[in-house]
Order: C-alpha cells, then structure tokens, then sequence
C-alpha cells in the first residue's frame, strides 16, 4: 500500500498547498529543543526507521531535530576518491553525457537543462556543457546532508533563482512535473585549477527546503543578478547545506571528463567523472 505522502493524487495536488507557509510551520517545530524527551524520541524514532547509521557521525546529544538533521560526520567517514567526486550522499537519480539538444530525462520527464540553470531570471551560457558529463544527486533522509566540493575549485559566482518547495523523492519525480525547473535554485559557477568551469545547482526542497551556502548568509546571495564569490575551496570541502533534504546537479563542459558506471546510491567523496586533462 502506498504511503499517503508518495501517493500519486496527493503529489499531483502538492502544488496547491501553501509550500512556504508548510516550511516556515515545520522550521519552528525542527529547531525546537523542549521538551527535552520528546526531541531525543523524535529522533531515535526517526533514526530507527530511516536505518541511520550513526556509527558514520559524531557520537554526540542532538538540541534539535535540525542539529541531528545536520550532524557531522566523524573523522575519515568519507574518504575522498580520484577525479570529480560527488558532492553529496544519495540515491543517483540520473548521470551521463548530456544530450545534444541539451535535455535530461529524468523519471520519464523531459527536462530543460537551460530551464533549471537559468529559470526566468538569467542567460548564462550553456553551449560549453552541450555533450558534457552530468549526474543528479538525491540526498535521502537517512544520509549525510552537507555539500562538499568535487574538486579543487574557486566559486566564481552564484545565481540565486527563487522558486516552490516541491518533494524530490524518486515517487514525486514520477508524477509532479519539472520539479528541478521549478524549484528554488543556487547556480553556483566554479572553475577548476586550470581555468575549466563546472556548475553546481542546489535545488532546495519540500518542508523548509532552504539553501545555505558556508561563511554565507542568505541575505548576501538570494538577491536579483549574479553575486560574486571568488572563493577558493579544496577538493572535499564543505560549501553548504539544505534545511532537510534536497537535490544537487553538477554539469561539467563538453570533453572535460569521463562518465564513471554508478550505482543506485553513492556517497559523499566517491568518483562520479573521471577528469581530462585539458587539450
């Protein structure tokens, strides 16, 4: 029997629910820390039916459900392997070469990867990426929910596209249209040692949903127009976070790197393109 939270009526009317009201009600009751009991049991319960292996993360008393929603990994957890790594643990929702007429088919839904990039709001050029390697990451509950960088890289910039707080689990990609194009999105625009750019899209989510970028308030970025950074960031560093659960896509230019066979899951630091070296 299907949950009522994935079932196919319930995520085809999600768009007629007041998303940002949902997110500001459910923020007051994560950040909560009283009753002491009742947060410990949310998040045992929690913890027992997600399967969360908490031998992965500090040993530690959680305040909130938020600070367990964002606890840190212990030392080494995630080793960091060759290449382009992925950014995040997760369900691998999609990867490969993008197509020529520069379309991602996603959960039998054809995506425009022009729409998730630039919305309404940007023109950001995409013809470099046509025939590129790409992967979408689907950060589940039961995982690691920081975003880390996939390379040694500088974030030249951010794009900040405002949007609805769709769910992304595999049963709303089945039945809730465009979730990534309509979505609220940060376009970070980074480049690698050798001058060669990537983006990476962090695409917030239903129930709070927001995203955060590291030593950067929001108010400094959700703003009209590309911000600058100029951030330099090692490989495997960490550069965000989303208030429970989101997507990340990551685009690199045509010829730059090799796709790398995945899995249904992947975690944080693992090869997901084996990098060129530049022509």
């Amino acid at each position: 029997m299907t949950a009522w939270h994935r079932h196919p009526a319930f995520l085809r009317r999600y768009g007629l629910l007041p998303h940002r009201l949902l997110n500001r009600g459910l923020s007051y009751f994560t950040a909560a820390r009283r009753p002491a009991w009742a947060v410990q049991a949310a998040i045992a319960t929690w913890a027992r039916i997600a399967e969360i292996r908490l031998d992965e993360f500090e040993e530690r008393t959680y305040s909130s459900i938020d600070d367990f929603f964002l606890r840190p990994l212990r030392p080494f957890a995630r080793p960091i392997g060759r290449g382009f790594v992925s950014p995040a643990d997760g369900l691998v929702i999609d990867a490969g070469i993008l197509r020529a007429d520069a379309r991602l088919r996603v959960k039998h839904q054809e995506l425009s990867i022009d729409r998730v990039v630039n919305g309404r709001a940007y023109d950001l050029d995409l013809s470099a990426y046509f025939g590129g390697a790409y992967a979408i990451v689907f950060l589940t509950p039961r995982g690691y929910h920081h975003v880390h960088m996939p390379a040694k890289a500088v974030v030249r910039d951010v794009r900040w596209i405002p949007g609805r707080f769709f769910p992304q689990n595999p049963a709303a990609l089945e039945h809730v249209e465009r979730v990534y194009e309509r979505n609220e999105r940060a376009v970070l625009r980074c480049a690698l040692d050798d001058g060669r750019e990537f983006l990476l899209v962090m695409v917030g989510a239903s129930l709070i949903g927001g995203v955060h970028l590291e030593a950067m308030p929001r108010s400094e970025w959700a703003l009209k127009g590309p911000v600058r950074v100029d951030r330099a960031y090692e490989k495997g560093e960490r550069i965000g976070h989303f208030a429970f659960g989101s997507t990340v896509v990551v685009l690199l230019p045509n010829g730059a790197a090799d796709h790398v066979e995945l899995g249904t899951e992947v975690r944080m630091g693992e090869t997901l393109f084996e990098l060129r070296s530049p022509s």
